[in-house]
């Protein structure tokens, strides 16, 4: 096991999550079972990022005395000094804007079973019969889209638009926690979205390309020697309720560690 450290992070306590910190967004986390589950810190970094060192980068993360002690505040059974591997995994982020949840809002796709035309302008997510997938009970057309390889909806997005890091927070929003209460209308999914978006990712404009994304996402899972995983917190069941992303800022030396560890109470 290697114990040469190339980066060195800086807990930067000033710095806030104000989307994920929003009051509406944080009513919306306690009906799904995340309200205290869910969290954002943010570290600067000493050297040049590259995303070849993503490995390297990520193990110092989590081995870093300033890291663990954060995560510890939310995660006591952490101890950084333990982590022998982190396995990482490149997200895409070429979405830049809600228009990617456009198709969803038609009520001719079936997800939804009304336009938006009332007072409140909600769309009404359609119920179907439950089925059992994966430890999970479904039983609304946004969860088959989701999770359900084998129903007419799953295909309104293609796997490369799957993989997509604003699709997988629409997942991990919809799956919530372990007292997860679905609601019936899709616009706290897509409103906790574009909050939690911008607490993470930074864009940029680029002369003849438009907006991009700058920042690079790796989900990331830590490891002993063991290959126990340490963290994010394993769940016995099935439903990926906990998860973990690194969200890179290579120009401003920045990263922001993303992650849900499951709760075991009704308020959590």
């Amino acid at each position: 096991m290697s114990t040469l450290t190339y980066y060195t992070f800086y807990h930067l306590p000033k710095k806030e999550p104000v989307g994920l910190y929003n009051k509406i967004v944080q009513g919306y986390l306690l009906k799904w079972s995340m309200k205290e589950c869910l969290h954002v810190h943010y570290y600067a970094f000493n050297q040049e990022f590259l995303p070849d060192d993503i490995d390297q980068f990520a193990l110092d993360f989590f081995r870093d005395y300033n890291v663990a002690k954060n995560v510890q505040a939310s995660f006591s059974q952490f101890v950084g000094s333990d982590v022998a591997k982190v396995q990482t995994e490149s997200i895409p982020c070429n979405v830049t804007s809600m228009t990617f949840f456009d198709r969803l809002l038609d009520p001719n796709k079936g997800i939804v079973s009304c336009s938006g035309s009332g007072d409140d302008d909600n769309h009404a997510i359609r119920q179907c019969m439950e089925v059992f997938k994966d430890g999970m009970y479904i039983s609304n057309k946004l969860k088959m889209m989701l999770f359900e390889n084998e129903c007419e909806e799953y295909f309104l997005y293609s796997e490369d638009e799957r993989s997509e890091f604003m699709f997988r927070l629409l997942q991990h929003f919809s799956t919530g926690g372990q007292w997860c209460q679905d609601d019936v209308v899709i616009e706290p999914y897509l409103n906790a979205m574009k909050y939690v978006y911008k607490d993470l990712l930074a864009v940029e404009k680029i002369p003849g390309s438009g907006i991009q994304v700058s920042s690079k996402v790796y989900k990331v899972v830590a490891f002993d020697s063991n290959n126990t995983v340490l963290f994010p917190k394993e769940c016995r069941n099935l439903i990926p309720y906990s998860f973990a992303y690194l969200a890179v800022n290579p120009k401003t030396r920045t990263v922001a560690l993303f992650f849900h560890n499951v709760g075991d109470t009704i308020y959590t």
